[in-house]
């Protein structure tokens, strides 16, 4: 029962996310610009296009959480967890997070050509796998839009016009994927070090983006019996109480005299 929840929320964003078609052609047009204007420096741009890409990724997830806020909250009144509901979108951006990494890299390994190309699509798929999470955590974590969006540009902005030894670097999601297109310039670098902590990076966001979802769409609930139940004592009390005081409103009354 909860495979088949999952798989209705992975086909219920799939079709709202892909009617976007305008908006979808933006984000994948706004990284691949960002790459082509940088491109004639050198080898270079392969680290800062690969890392621009997460605006596409992380973007789409944005979107993707915040345009189905009211739909989530009658989905729990359904039965629905918030867990159910955040597995379906990973299900279904992940698949697309790849798609979307292979074109871009093999444009910019035609047009680039790095010393080390399987490195540099490595590289670009973690920058894609990794901006899924970042995305749900910022779309569930922010209350709109336009929020979310200034979130995406600031993090993935400061990734890209940093150093990447300096700690605001390591600090940010996308170090270890900026640090295997790096490898991919030269001959040698780091490989499995890099994915470990993209890994645990990724993991953190997960956990934050459940968090954030179980907050946002929690709703609260009436046991109607136990309301109704609890009525029903209280009113029985009020009877007993008039009883033994004799009168209507609890007082005792004064027996005349004989």
């Amino acid at each position: 029962m909860a495979a088949r929840r999952i798989a209705i929320m992975a086909e219920m964003h799939g079709r709202d996310l892909l009617r976007r078609h305008v908006a979808l052609a933006l984000l994948v047009a706004l990284p691949f610009s960002f790459y082509l204007a940088s491109a004639g420096s050198g080898q270079g741009a392969v680290a800062s296009g690969g890392v621009s890409m997460a605006f596409a990724i992380s973007g789409a997830a944005l979107f993707s959480v915040l345009s189905s806020r009211a739909a989530d909250q009658r989905l729990v009144l359904c039965g629905y967890r918030p867990f159910e509901m955040l597995l379906g979108r990973l299900i279904f951006l992940g698949p697309l997070a790849l798609v979307m990494s292979a074109g871009f890299s093999l444009a910019m390994a035609l047009i680039s050509e790095p010393t080390r190309p399987w490195v540099m699509a490595l590289g670009v798929a973690v920058v894609a796998l990794q901006s899924v999470p970042f995305g749900l955590a910022v779309g569930s974590a922010v209350p709109r839009e336009l929020e979310g969006t200034l979130v995406l540009i600031g993090v993935v902005g400061i990734q890209l016009a940093t150093r990447i030894d300096t700690v605001a670097s390591q600090m940010l999601p996308f170090y270890g994927p900026r640090r295997l297109l790096e490898s991919s310039l030269a001959g040698h670098g780091a490989i499995a070090e890099p994915l470990f902590q993209t890994f645990f990076y990724g993991l953190a966001l997960l956990i934050a983006a459940r968090l954030f979802v179980s907050r946002r769409v929690s709703v609260a609930r009436h046991d109607i019996l136990e309301g109704a139940g609890g009525g029903a004592r209280r009113a029985g009390r009020r009877r007993h109480a008039r009883r033994r005081g004799g009168g209507s409103n609890g007082t005792p009354q004064r027996r005349s005299a004989a």
